[in-house]
C-alpha cells in the first residue's frame, strides 16, 4: 500500500514535490491516495471534543431528517463549517487541495462536506462506489475521475475502531469482479482520499468508541452527487452567514455557489 508522508513538506512548494506527484499517479493509477501528517495531531483531538459536544445528538443510534443511515449504526450527518470545522486546515487542506487540483482541475468545487458516524457495534458495508458511472457505457471507467471523496478520521481508523476498506485500481472496473481489499490503518492526522467511482467498504466498529470521520467531496464544478442527498431535510454544505467573508483567497474558488451575505446599505437601498 502506498502512503505519502507530508512531514516537512513546505506548502509553498506543493505543486511540484515529489510528494505530489505521487499521490497524484497513485491516485490516477490505483484510485485513492494516502497523505500522512498533513493536520496536527492536537488539532485532531479538538476537533473530536468539539464534534461530540456539537454533535451529541447525533452519537446515538436514532433516525434524523437531517441524516442518513448508510448501514447498521452508521450515519452520514451534516457537520456545519463553524468552530474548529471551519478552519481552512480542515476543508481546504494544502496538501489535499493540490492533490484535488491536480486529479480534478484548477476549478474544483467543494461540493459536500459532513461527518460520517460509526457507532460501537456498527457492522461492515458491502462493497460500493460513492456514486453511479457517469454513462451506462465502459468509457465511464476510462474517464478522468470527476468527484472524490476525503475522509479525515477523528479517532485512529484501524481493525478495531474500523477503516475504510478499499480495491485498488476498482475505479477502472467496467462490471464488479472478485479483487483484493485492503484495510488500511489511518491514523490520527492523517487521511485517505478515493476516486467517487473505487469500490470501498466501512469497516465494522468491534469497539465501544464512536468513530466519527469528516468527509469532504470535492468535484469538477459541474458534478452534483445525485445518491446521497435523498432526503429533503439534507444539506450538502452547512455554514454560517459570514463564512465567505473568512475563506482565505487560495479556496474561494471551492464555492461558486455561495454568495456573501448583502451588506447593510444595500438590504437598505433594496427597502426603498
Amino acid at each position: 500500500m502506498i502512503r505519502i508522508d507530508c512531514r516537512g513538506l513546505s506548502t509553498d512548494t506543493l505543486a511540484g514535490s515529489e510528494q505530489m506527484r505521487s499521490a497524484y499517479d497513485c491516485f490516477v493509477r490505483h484510485g485513492y491516495a494516502i497523505l500522512d501528517h498533513i493536520v496536527p495531531e492536537e488539532q485532531v483531538e479538538a476537533l473530536r471534543q468539539e464534534f461530540n459536544e456539537t454533535y451529541a445528538c447525533y452519537l446515538s443510534d436514532r433516525k434524523a431528517d437531517e441524516s442518513l443511515r448508510v448501514s447498521k449504526r452508521r450515519f452520514m450527518v451534516p457537520v456545519a463549517l463553524s468552530g474548529g470545522f471551519a478552519d481552512p486546515l480542515v476543508y481546504a487542506n494544502p496538501y489535499v487541495l493540490a492533490v484535488v487540483r491536480e486529479v480534478l482541475d484548477q476549478d474544483a468545487i467543494l461540493e459536500a462536506f459532513g461527518a460520517i458516524v460509526s457507532l460501537g457495534g456498527a457492522e461492515v458495508q458491502h462493497l460500493h462506489p460513492d456514486g453511479p458511472p457517469l454513462f451506462n457505457a465502459s468509457i465511464s471507467a476510462l474517464l478522468p475521475a470527476h468527484a472524490l471523496t476525503f475522509a479525515l478520521p477523528l479517532i485512529e481508523m484501524n481493525n478495531q475502531h474500523g477503516t475504510t476498506a478499499i480495491v485498488p485500481d476498482s475505479h477502472r472496473w467496467q462490471e464488479p469482479q472478485a479483487a483484493a481489499v485492503m484495510e488500511p490503518v489511518v491514523p490520527v492526522g492523517s487521511g485517505i482520499m478515493w476516486d467517487f467511482r473505487l469500490y470501498h467498504r466501512g469497516m465494522p466498529n468491534l469497539s465501544d468508541r464512536t468513530r466519527p470521520m469528516l468527509y469532504a467531496t470535492y468535484a469538477r464544478d459541474w458534478y452534483q452527487d445525485p445518491i446521497n442527498f435523498r432526503k429533503p431535510m439534507q444539506r450538502r454544505l452547512v455554514y454560517e452567514a459570514d463564512f465567505l467573508e473568512r475563506v482565505p483567497d487560495r479556496a474561494r474558488s471551492l464555492f461558486p455557489r455561495l454568495r456573501p451575505p448583502p451588506r447593510e446599505d444595500d438590504t437598505n437601498r433594496n427597502q426603498t
